[in-house]
């Protein structure tokens, strides 16, 4: 913003020197235009002190959309969050991906992405469950 205030200076100073009227319409021209850039530069820095505090506003947004409860409880990790419906779901613990629960395929909880193998029960993952949600009413 120095440069446009020593473009003002630098008309004003020729201004005083002017010899004609010619002369004057010219700096009165420049003057303007120093005047322009200057506001034009302006609005620029407040958009930009705009868009600064909207992005603040966006990531606090995203964080919360992405929070994610962790807990550990009989041998595994369960997840809460947006993601999972606001429901605890049983996850490995090795990958983080989703345990299946399926007493037909399997008696033991399996993860679905790396195959890791819990040695708790179907049932007992369920009992886990209902435990997580009785420590958060």
């Amino acid at each position: 913003m120095g440069a446009i205030k020593d473009i003002v200076d630098l008309a004003k100073d020729l201004e005083s020197r002017a010899k004609d009227r010619h002369d004057m319409d010219t700096i009165h021209k420049i003057q303007s235009l120093a005047f322009s850039l200057q506001s034009q530069y302006v609005d620029a820095m407040e958009r930009d002190v705009r868009l600064v505090e909207e992005n603040a506003d966006l990531k606090r947004q995203l964080a919360q959309a992405n929070a994610e409860e962790i807990r550990f409880h009989s041998g595994l990790q369960f997840h809460r969050s947006k993601r999972t419906g606001g429901e605890w779901m049983a996850c490995c613990p090795k990958c983080n991906g989703p345990a299946l629960l399926d007493p037909a395929v399997n008696e033991y909880a399996v993860c679905t992405s790396c195959n890791w193998v819990s040695l708790v029960r179907v049932g007992s993952v369920s009992a886990a469950i209902a435990c997580l949600k009785e420590q958060n009413s």
